[in-house]
């Protein structure tokens, strides 16, 4: 019986043999991973689906936040990158820090975009006469730099430094103003639910003295009215704060900023409310054009000049508005 089986098997694969061979190399072109990413003209996500705030309501279709579309390279999608102007081919190095894999890249995204979420809220809330409290805060690893002589990791909660507790990320920066080259820290951190102690010892990078880690800040945040987030595991990055903050203060004051129109934008935001620069400024406008938007609110600076040489370029239809702070959007809104 299985000697039947075995000559169906090899008939089977004499008789398809090029079948099956061309079937395996069409495999390995759409499979085999590069390490080579491409960037393309992205879109703009509406902010309407991420967010509800009880009583209040973000018009569907008005604010929304520019994405560049990053894929991993194949060998089909790198030839035809060769084809496509709008499709630019960067090193898995640009994308991957050096010491970090693709998950620990990821966990450092969206640990970002949470900061970025947390502190418009916070901006939108406190400008809108609104009430928000921070209830706790937990600070994270989110990068060890080679340079970096210690056994903490990526995602690692950290709780205490030299015995020290954290309560604000500038305890970070005191604790640095006492360190001694080659001095060894110990650092109480949380991993895998487990309180543990861990070594960092402080290196000389250039004229300063370091451990060489990232550490981001997950806050707590109490709102009222009380606000729900809705975003994926899978999206990250700090660069829709400021969109953010503009959708969230024009929902609680009941403004009407948009006054019909279709806002596409892109930039960080801090606690001050002024507005920084982010990457992929050239696939986003392309991204907002494509989305047919009225405006786009571009960090002023090298992000605008980047993106008005574009719109010159391309002759594209749409407003370009450079912005330093929440406020300059608001009053553009408001006067135009």
């Amino acid at each position: 019986m299985l000697y039947k089986l075995y000559e169906q098997i090899i008939k089977i694969i004499k008789n398809n043999y090029m079948f099956i061979i061309g079937f395996l190399i069409g495999f390995a072109l759409i499979t085999i991973k590069l390490p080579y990413y491409i960037n393309t003209p992205g879109g703009s996500s509406d902010i309407s689906s991420k967010i509800e705030i009880a009583d209040h309501k973000i018009e569907k279709d008005t604010f929304k936040m520019a994405y560049v579309y990053e894929m991993r390279a194949t060998i089909p999608t790198l030839i035809y990158s060769y084809f496509n102007k709008n499709w630019d081919v960067i090193k898995k190095e640009e994308v991957i820090l050096p010491n970090e894999d693709k998950k620990d890249a990821q966990f450092r995204d969206h640990l970002m975009l949470k900061e970025a979420n947390q502190q418009a809220i916070m901006l939108a809330y406190t400008k809108a006469k609104k009430e928000v409290k921070i209830l706790n805060k937990k600070f994270y690893v989110t990068y060890v730099d080679e340079i970096a002589n210690t056994d903490l990791k990526i995602g690692d909660e950290i709780l205490k430094v030299n015995g020290q507790e954290l309560n604000e990320l500038d305890d970070i920066n005191k604790i640095s103003q006492t360190f001694v080259e080659n001095e060894d820290l110990t650092i109480q951190i949380k991993r895998d639910n487990k309180i543990i102690n861990k070594k960092a010892t402080v290196v000389k990078d250039e004229d300063r003295l370091i451990i060489g880690i990232l550490i981001s800040v997950d806050q707590e945040i109490e709102t009222n009215p009380k606000i729900e987030l809705k975003f994926k595991e899978t999206d990250g990055g700090p660069s829709g704060g400021f969109m953010m903050s503009l959708a969230i203060y024009d929902a609680l004051t009941n403004s009407n900023l948009s006054q019909g129109r279709k806002i596409v934008g892109t930039g960080t935001i801090d606690s001050k409310g002024n507005v920084g620069a982010i990457g992929g400024a050239e696939y986003k406008i392309k991204g907002a054009v494509k989305d047919k938007a009225d405006i786009f609110f571009v960090p002023a600076g090298n992000n605008y000049e980047e993106v008005m040489n574009i719109k010159n370029e391309k002759n594209y239809d749409i407003k370009i508005v450079a912005i330093e702070t929440l406020d300059d959007a608001i009053e553009y809104l408001e006067n135009n």
